[in-house]
């Protein structure tokens, strides 16, 4: 699955490699539409108002795509005493309008949203679909980021990174699809 097709350009050039890439193949790539929520520069996604009009093209006119579903980064480090993640709110409020302009199955359109900071709400308020990968290998070493302090790789780092993931996770459920 790519989760991060954030225009109907980006939609065509996946639909045209995977089509070359499956040849005869039946097998249709599953995709997500990621979504600016944030409206952040330094995220991707496509603008909210234009996630209908992507979605459909992606149906009319990408044959070897299959749309699963939205998919958004919120704004890291929102505070929940708050309120629930207005990103999230977003991310479901645009699920019910492609549904309903579209006329799609709503149970049919997932949603990845949450990582590994706030995958609990995300999972509270609807996300079928959580990325988690700091929780599990640590966090990324950006190298071009300011704050550049080297990550250890996974087998250098003590066991508490894999027990403390494990126990935020132990009440979870992976099914494959």
């Amino acid at each position: 699955m790519v989760e991060t097709v954030d225009s109907a350009k980006l939609a065509d050039k996946v639909n045209g490699s995977w089509q070359r890439m499956r040849a005869a193949g039946t097998q249709r790539l599953n995709i997500m539409v990621q979504i600016n929520t944030s409206g952040e520069q330094s995220k991707h996604g496509l603008p909210p108002e234009e996630t209908v009009s992507t979605v459909k093209h992606i149906l009319s006119q990408c044959s070897a795509l299959n749309f699963s579903g939205l998919m958004t980064i919120g704004r890291y480090g929102y505070d929940l005493s708050d309120g629930p993640n207005p990103d999230f709110q977003m991310l479901l409020s645009h699920r019910q309008e492609v549904c309903d302009s579209l006329k799609l199955p709503f149970e049919n359109v997932e949603l990845s949203m949450g990582m590994s900071t706030d995958f609990e709400h995300a999972i509270e308020v609807g996300a079928t679909n959580v990325r988690v990968g700091s929780t599990i290998f640590g966090n990324r070493d950006y190298p071009n980021s300011a704050a550049n302090t080297p990550t250890p790789s996974p087998e250098k780092r003590s066991k508490v990174v894999s027990e403390e993931a494990a126990k935020k996770m132990e009440h979870l459920t992976v099914t494959e699809h």
